[in-house]
């Protein structure tokens, strides 16, 4: 019976045209029935007369089909080859590229990691796992697939977690490199043996042997040698950092780790790479496919047809094991099942492999050396998360997988990121090779859905709030509906400690909308405080947040405080009067004092104090801002008022240690109209921090909790003077 052999994608002629030929050369093989598909029918169409060629040629007893319907030439297939581009290379490789160009990112090859891996993957994922969905209903059975899309990693990782039948990665960079290792050590290549590991395009030479001997020194030696080490610029600068010679070229190598396109021009040019390389390669390509067309037909004037001998590509060697039960050893990517201890299992590893009748069998490797093994997931982090994008949808995995790449985060800072990503997304999705993802709360790595679209209430004490029994307070429900339909919920507000009768009311919110609904509640005795009020409803998709009441903090004359950041004491101070006004004695611990503008404090970093002051809960409040002493510009403690107007009549003493410094604050009676006879009034004392201590950053603190700088005159502090 004979086996039918798939290509999917033999529109890319040429290398189909490889290994539809070495298949048939294989005489075990050569009555095969070999499967042409292809999207693009014309593609297609000079494929299949490129196939009957090398049938005739070779003059073996195959046949050749072909068709557009992938479940077709998929059917009672043994053996399904991929070799698809989704997009091709206009217009989706061309977005690849100049989307990044813009925001200042430089790529080479763009097919593998970095953004154009990421959104290569997101394109061909959807695609590939079409094809193994196919080959898991309609497939011959144990049908194998061998793929050779890039970006290799992220297939083949997909494949596995999405549909798990059986599949190898296949890709020449071993086959290639061990060629180009004999070469720069001048050995017989039939001498050389190696043993490889590692991920698609990023596996390392562990070993590479002369004759049984340790051939690394002769690497080692050829890295010193300028003409040697000018073949390979960025692989032998690697080998030189890690110890260990990686197989893919210095183009990929280049945009897979931060330290080299990201540095500039010069170090470009230092290490000869060539960006935007896989857009010069394309384009010559198009540019010369008619005569290629004819090349590969065999027409024109005394044009001879060939076949090429046998390749170094895997494929056809994987099939004859395996249909012949004659053991191989090729390198390809499989699912990491123990096989390289020190990686994450279930990613897509490359090590060497066992083909025979009992299929793939990959070889334990155990742990790579420990700086091989964190380079590699420098980039198997950024895999994982594409896979994640492609298979669920979430859109912020791909925010995330950008983030993580090592070439981007080295170049682009994340608000750039981002937007590349949104402008990517966009354009592929216009061109029609992405689909849909979940969206994000905007602006954020957090889908929407569930957080972004919840349904949130809260209940705000907004007037100062009256802790005696039998009287009545004002508090505020408000319910922000993020959903995109109505609501019509039903809420109840209770006390623990039972301090108030049940309320309960409803809300209409429309979808988008906010809503606030004044809530009356009743004292039912006296208490001393603090008064935890709780919202609550029975639906699941409302986020529902009380509020806790606090008794308002009183200060006798001369009364203390400590306030703190982060659980440390980041002011300490003391509120008193005499004949003249306040006086405000405060220790800030600032050990990096910063004087910056008024309007700027609690905003941005800097150092600086706001001091509110009302008369009563009905009265204006008065606020001024203490900025500490420049002393590196000779400039002095200064006070502004809130429309940051220098204010004269207050008087400030300042005592700096270089780790904080002390304020002696006086604000004259008639700058606040306050009568000096009068009983208390309300205030608060609010600081920012630039630096506290030697291991923390600033941040904003405040006597009343409140750490905006907007005015909550309920949360207030009542000093009193009588």
């Amino acid at each position: 019976m004979r086996n039918k052999i798939t290509i999917i994608g033999a529109g890319s002629v040429i290398f189909a045209k490889k290994l539809i030929g070495d298949i048939l050369q294989f005489s075990e093989l050569a009555d095969s029935e070999i499967c042409l598909m292809d999207i693009d029918p014309q593609r297609l169409k000079i494929a299949e007369a490129m196939a009957r060629k090398i049938v005739a040629t070779l003059a073996v007893p195959a046949i050749v089909t072909a068709t557009t319907n992938r479940t077709d030439s998929i059917r009672n297939a043994s053996y399904v080859i991929c070799t698809i581009q989704v997009g091709g290379y206009e217009p989706s490789t061309v977005v690849d590229f100049e989307i990044p160009a813009k925001y200042g990112l430089k790529q080479t090859i763009a097919d593998t990691l970095g953004i154009g891996g990421i959104f290569r993957s997101l394109r061909t994922i959807p695609k590939i796992i079409e094809i193994a969905q196919d080959i898991e209903k309609v497939g011959h059975t144990n049908c194998l697939l061998l793929n050779y899309s890039n970006p290799m990693a992220t297939n083949c990782w997909a494949v596995d977690r999405a549909v798990g039948i059986p599949h190898i990665g296949l890709c020449h960079s071993v086959q290639g490199t061990s060629k180009n290792l004999a070469n720069y050590t001048r050995l017989n290549y039939e001498d050389v043996t190696y043993k490889v590991a590692g991920i698609n395009h990023m596996a390392f030479f562990l070993e590479f042997q002369y004759r049984g001997q340790d051939a690394y020194p002769l690497l080692f030696k050829a890295l010193e040698n300028p003409a040697t080490f000018a073949q390979d610029k960025v692989r032998f600068e690697m080998m030189r950092r890690l110890g260990y010679f990686v197989t893919e070229s210095s183009e990929h190598q280049s945009e897979y780790v931060p330290y080299f396109i990201h540095h500039g021009e010069e170090m470009i040019q230092k290490f000869g790479i060539p960006i935007d390389e896989y857009r010069r390669r394309c384009e010559i390509v198009i540019a010369t496919w008619q005569q290629q067309e004819r090349d590969l037909l065999g027409e024109g004037k005394n044009a001879v047809f060939e076949v090429e001998p046998q390749s170094h590509e895997y494929g056809s060697y994987i099939i004859y094991a395996q249909e012949t039960n004659t053991p191989t050893v090729v390198y390809g990517n499989v699912p990491n099942r123990g096989l390289i201890t020190n990686l994450p299992d279930g990613c897509c590893v490359e090590v060497p492999c066992l083909i025979d009748s009992n299929g793939v069998q990959p070889t334990h490797i155990g742990k790579l050396p420990p700086q091989l093994a964190a380079i590699c997931r420098s980039n198997v982090s950024t895999q994982e998360l594409t896979v994640e994008a492609a298979l669920t949808g979430k859109r912020e995995s791909i925010y995330h997988a950008a983030m993580m790449d090592p070439h981007t985060a080295a170049t682009l800072p994340l608000d750039k990121i981002w937007a590349m990503c949104d402008e990517m997304i966009e354009a592929h999705q216009k061109d029609g090779f992405l689909g849909e993802f979940e969206p994000t709360i905007p602006n954020t790595g957090r889908g929407f859905k569930g957080v972004g679209d919840r349904i949130i209430a809260t209940l705000e004490a907004q007037d100062a709030f009256v802790f005696e029994g039998g009287s009545q307070n004002t508090i505020k429900a408000t319910i922000e509906n993020n959903g995109d339909t109505d609501l019509q919920g039903d809420f109840s507000i209770s006390a623990t400690c039972g301090s108030i009768a049940p309320v309960n009311f409803q809300a209409n919110v429309a979808a988008g909308e906010t809503t606030s609904v004044p809530i009356s509640v009743e004292l039912k005795t006296t208490i001393e405080g603090p008064l935890d009020l709780n919202l609550s409803t029975e639906s699941s998709n409302i986020l529902c947040k009380g509020v806790l009441i606090q008794p308002r903090k009183i200060l006798q004359n001369g009364g203390a405080f400590s306030i703190e950041l982060a659980g440390i004491e980041a002011i300490r101070g003391q509120v008193s009067y005499d004949e003249s006004g306040l006086i405000f004695d405060l220790a800030i611990e600032d050990s990096n004092i910063v004087p910056t503008a008024p309007s700027n404090l609690g905003v941005t970093s800097g150092s600086g104090i706001d001091v509110l002051i009302a008369v009563n809960d009905e009265s204006e409040t008065k606020a001024f801002t203490i900025v500490p002493a420049d002393t590196k510009n000779k400039i002095p403690a200064q006070a502004f008022n809130d429309v940051n107007q220098p204010v004269s009549g207050i008087s400030i003493s300042q005592s700096d240690t270089g780790i904080n410094y002390s304020l002696n604050i006086r604000i004259p009676y008639d700058l606040i109209n306050l009568d000096p006879k009068q009983s208390e009034i309300l205030l608060d004392v609010r600081g920012s921090i630039n630096a506290l201590g030697d291991a923390h950053s600033g941040g904003c603190v405040s006597l009343s909790g409140i750490f905006l700088r907007h005015e909550v005159r309920s949360r207030f502090v009542k000093l009193m003077l009588a």
